[in-house]
């Protein structure tokens, strides 16, 4: 009986210790699966960031410097076309406009030269900036493929939308294909043009460059032999002197240089010789205006002629005088022709008055006088009285 119990009590004992090494087992187990739980959390963590990193360094990388978008692919005439983009990296400190031009149609790819619109956007602090405008108008008359380009500095970015308004853009013409041996003239192929062979003229003709042909020789053709030559209808041997033609000049001309002029009249004065020393030549138009005085208009009538031979006498006893003065000093030539432009301006009066009597020939040319008088006496006088008098009345 007493061994029995001894026996259970030992039994008891291996039982125990057995559950005690059980549990013992499973505390272990327990507190490894617990570490390595940790471990994978935080391999799982490290990839997930990586991962992460990635990605938003891959996302990074692909932003353009610059960029440029529309909100619609497709406008319609009147439509508000939003556009909007962003800068990479703008330099906040020194922060400059986007240029924004919108061109098109483009057809063909050309069309990038026509500007419908040009805009100046500022950008925000992030780079980003945006704005809008209204298609349709008198420049967007045409649909078609219209571009946005962005410019901001050396920058560049595009983007295209569709104009669904306007007009239909005419289909280009296909391109004209011609034949190897023809060329293209006003957009038709034609046959390149010869040039025209010289045709061998029989006896009797002669070629005629004009019409590429033989005419018939002409009957006055002379043909001189050789060492000859033809004048004025003869056949006279080379460097032979010919007598000229002598010329019937009328009454009051002679023959100069083959020529008929009118012969000197010895004793009459004639010209403007002040006007012309002062203005340089007679071709000049005030020194024709005062021939045409004379001859048209003074001496027409009997009281003019009257009045230009005393004239004359007088003039031409001092004008040799002062047109040699002006020769010599440009500076006295620059005041005598200030000095009578005023006088020339009267005298065109006359140039355009129809003067048709003696009665009238003399009321013009005493207005005329009178009108010098004033502007070369009267006028100078009163300014001199006017002065003098402001000058004594600051003295007292």
């Amino acid at each position: 009986m007493t061994r029995s119990k001894k026996v259970q009590q030992n039994h008891i004992r291996v039982n125990f210790s057995f559950i005690e090494y059980i549990n013992t087992l499973n505390s272990c187990i327990s507190l490894d699966m617990r570490g390595a739980g940790r471990l994978v959390v935080v391999l799982l963590s490290v990839i997930l960031f990586t991962s992460t990193g990635s990605m938003a360094f891959g996302q990074s990388s692909q932003i353009p410097p610059l960029s440029v978008s529309t909100e619609l692919p497709l406008y319609e005439s009147g439509d508000r076309v939003v556009f909007s983009g962003l800068i990479k990296s703008p330099d906040v400190n020194n922060l400059i406009d986007v240029t924004v031009r919108i061109v098109g149609p483009i057809v063909n790819g050309t069309g990038a030269t026509n500007i419908v619109t040009v805009k100046q956007v500022s950008p925000l602090l992030d780079g980003t900036f945006a704005d809008n405008f209204v298609v349709g108008g008198p420049l967007w008359n045409k649909k078609g493929d219209y571009k946005i380009i962005v410019n901001y500095g050396p920058q560049k970015a595009e983007t295209t939308f569709f104009y669904n308004g306007g007009e239909d853009l005419p289909t280009p013409p296909p391109p004209v294909q011609c034949g190897p041996d023809q060329i293209i003239i006003n957009n038709q192929c034609v046959n390149p043009p010869t040039e025209p062979t010289q045709p061998n003229c029989g006896a009797g003709t002669v070629y005629d460059e004009e019409t590429n042909s033989c005419i018939v020789k002409p009957v006055d053709t002379v043909e001189c032999p050789l060492g000859e030559e033809l004048v004025n209808g003869k056949c006279v041997e080379t460097g032979e002197p010919v007598e000229p033609t002598p010329i019937n000049c009328g009454p009051g001309t002679h023959a100069e240089n083959g020529i008929c002029v009118p012969d000197a009249k010895t004793g009459e004065k004639s010209g403007c010789l002040i006007a012309t020393a002062a203005f340089g030549t007679e071709l000049a138009p005030q020194v024709q205006l005062l021939r045409e005085v004379r001859d048209g208009t003074l001496y027409s009538t009997g009281a003019g002629t009257t009045f230009m031979a005393g004239f004359n006498e007088f003039y031409y006893a001092f004008s040799p005088a002062v047109a040699d003065l002006e020769r010599q000093s440009p500076l006295f030539k620059e005041v005598v022709k200030t000095a009578i432009t005023p006088m020339l301006s009267t005298m065109s009066i006359l140039n355009y008055a129809n003067i048709d009597s003696e009665q009238e020939m003399l009321g013009y040319g005493i207005g005329v006088i009178l009108l010098n008088i004033g502007m070369y006496f009267v006028a100078p006088a009163l300014v001199i009285v006017k002065v003098k008098g402001l000058l004594q009345k600051r003295r007292l």
